[in-house]
């Protein structure tokens, strides 16, 4: 699975397909972020199944880093219906093996900043490693350290639980492998043609892995 921080160029459908959602995004997110000196500390939750009341945020979420190019496993433009579905999917999945976190402000209501997920395998002979997938930052959120929010949760999470070996996929030669380096990632290697982008050109994968220290 993916994790996607940067944009690539969108074309006249995508942006058609934004224009029509700006309606429909209002209702999520009614204002612009306040200047980085008024907007309040970021917290990092973590979802359970019964926690649907972030489902409108992570719909609006997901479909804004489409929308902007982000490599998810979807295509552009992505509707209400077809992002709504994928969350409902997550949510069922949601346990021992597969965890939700999300960054928000701390203030109330809580605006949605982004969210990661964590994926740890349960076969027999891999039960130290586990796979970050899907970590998205909005687009008007970024610059402000929330994906190093996000990664520092998971790889803690993860770490607790035993598992000291992560790995992910993301879009090669992306604003996003820049990231994952400084926050202490290595590039394992690359897949040329591994997948469709947002757009529906074909795209080269990088992988990922970080190991982590023994804390059980």
């Amino acid at each position: 699975m993916f994790a996607a921080l940067s944009p690539v160029s969108a074309s006249a459908s995508v942006r058609a397909a934004r224009s029509a959602h700006a309606s429909a995004s209002a209702k999520v997110s009614d204002a612009l972020p306040a200047p980085a000196e008024q907007r309040a500390p970021i917290q990092i939750v973590q979802l359970s199944s019964r926690d649907l009341q972030w489902l409108p945020a992570l719909t609006h979420l997901l479909i804004d880093n489409v929308h902007q190019g982000a490599t998810l496993g979807f295509l552009a433009p992505l509707s209400r219906y077809a992002a709504l579905d994928y969350w409902h999917g997550v949510f069922a999945r949601l346990g021992q093996h597969h965890s939700l976190w999300i960054a928000c402000e701390s203030e109330a209501p809580g605006r949605l900043l982004g969210a990661v997920q964590l994926s740890l395998c349960p076969l027999a002979n891999a039960h130290h490693r586990g796979e970050v997938q899907r970590l998205m930052v909005h687009t008007q959120e970024r610059g402000r350290g929330v994906a190093s929010h996000l990664m520092s949760r998971v790889e803690c999470t993860a770490a607790t639980q035993g598992r000291y070996l992560l790995q992910l996929e993301t879009c090669a030669d992306s604003q996003a492998e820049a990231v994952f380096a400084h926050l202490g990632w290595q590039r394992a290697g690359q897949i040329p043609d591994h997948c469709h982008g947002a757009e529906g050109q074909l795209q080269n994968v990088a992988i990922y892995y970080k190991r982590l220290p023994h804390l059980v």
